[in-house]
């Protein structure tokens, strides 16, 4: 089905016919000179041409890349454009490819910004980690352990950075539990790397190491060694509000405040009733458009309700923000999810998948993105829509 689509349009800085008794060269090179009126003009242009732009002069090379210049040009988050799936192949020694589900456009989709991942040593089985307000996590196919290789990968320029390795003392026990990329762009135009591993110095406990663009190498965080449930899942961290998140399903889930080096308990999931809490799947934890959200989803009786709660930013506490009843769409849309599959989908959990909440600039924007066998699907919370991607999933 077609659903609408939101433009906006800026309006032109002029209109009509323009008389001027100065030549054109002039009104350039007056353009041309004043730095001020120039950044407002490249400030309007999309990534890809700003990249390609950077050649024309040194002087614009130097106004793009200056700090300032991205700060003014991301001051507010911005939603997610698309998703990457990954393709699977049967050889281990294929360069690892990836299909694009565009999220902004329904009949024409957008040229794909990348098949596969450009890194000159061209490593069989790169994978995506994590994204970060335009950057990429990536890890050779082993992830988590002492001689993975990371890397973090900018898609648009398709440059990328090695991380170099961590240095564990040596007989030691060597564990890495997670790895999670922090950038903020709208307040620096410096990374960093956020890892849980096993502590240097006390047996069950966890320290943190991070790496910084700006000052290079691994170091150890003044937070020292912690204890934390294990089945925290430090290998899903998600960066918001300038910390590193992780939830933890039976116990008490931790945050770390990255410029305090600060270890903060996240308030708990409100408790569902008995019934609920038996049927209950923890389906996706992540970040969109400066709002941190968790999703379950309650099979029972043959149905499927979906809750999207979200943190306060005072981490005073969440609160359901949405709430989905699969029948009911169901009902409305039966051609694309008829009612066998939801009792399918009801009594085998795992061919039900949360992909992510996508928080619009207007609320009235905002969707769920979900997969069922064969289809990638997007719900919007206001209109009550749906919409099928052409990806399969």
């Amino acid at each position: 089905m077609s659903s609408t689509k939101r433009t906006i349009s800026s309006q032109n800085a002029t209109s009509g016919t323009a008389s001027t008794s100065s030549p054109p060269s002039y009104s350039a090179e007056k353009i041309a000179g004043n730095d001020d009126l120039l950044n407002e003009i490249l400030l309007r242009l999309p990534i890809k041409s700003l990249v390609k732009i950077k050649s024309v002069s040194k002087h614009w090379l130097s106004l793009i890349s200056n700090p300032d210049f991205s700060r003014h040009r991301s001051p507010f988050p911005t939603s997610a454009s698309g998703l990457f799936f990954a393709k699977h192949s049967r050889s281990r020694r294929a360069r690892l490819e990836f299909d694009f589900i565009d999220l902004n456009h329904n009949s024409n989709p957008a040229h794909p910004p990348f098949r596969s991942l450009a890194v000159t040593d061209n490593r069989p089985g790169i994978k995506i980690l994590q994204s970060c307000n335009g950057l990429l996590l990536c890890c050779t196919s082993q992830a988590f352990r002492p001689t993975t290789n990371y890397y973090v990968y900018n898609p648009t320029t398709k440059h990328y950075t090695v991380l170099p390795q961590l240095v564990f003392p040596r007989c030691t026990f060597r564990a890495i539990y997670g790895v999670t990329l922090a950038f903020d762009p709208s307040k620096s135009p410096h990374y960093k790397v956020i890892c849980i591993r096993n502590s240097d110095v006390a047996d069950g406990q966890f320290q943190i190491e991070i790496y910084s663009s700006e000052t290079g190498p691994w170091r150890i965080s003044s937070l020292g060694s912690f204890a934390a449930d294990f089945t925290t899942q430090f290998d899903d961290g998600v960066f918001w509000n300038g910390a590193v998140h992780w939830f933890c399903p039976s116990g008490t889930s931790l945050y770390f405040k990255i410029d305090e080096e600060r270890l903060c308990e996240m308030p708990m999931l409100p408790v569902p009733d008995d019934s609920e809490t038996y049927n209950r799947m923890l389906g996706y934890f992540g970040e969109s458009r400066d709002h941190m959200h968790f999703v379950d989803h309650i099979h029972e009786n043959g149905e499927i309700r979906v809750n999207v709660y979200e943190m306060e930013r005072d981490y005073s506490r969440w609160f359901v923000k949405y709430r989905v009843d699969l029948s009911q769409v169901s009902t409305a849309f039966p051609e694309v999810i008829p009612s066998s599959l939801i009792q399918r989908l009801a009594s085998q959990e795992h061919l039900f998948s949360i992909l992510c909440v996508v928080r619009g600039e207007l609320d009235e924007d905002s969707c769920l993105v979900f997969g069922v066998p064969g289809k990638v699907l997007r719900y919007n919370f206001e209109s009550k829509t749906l919409y099928r991607h052409g990806g399969e999933f």
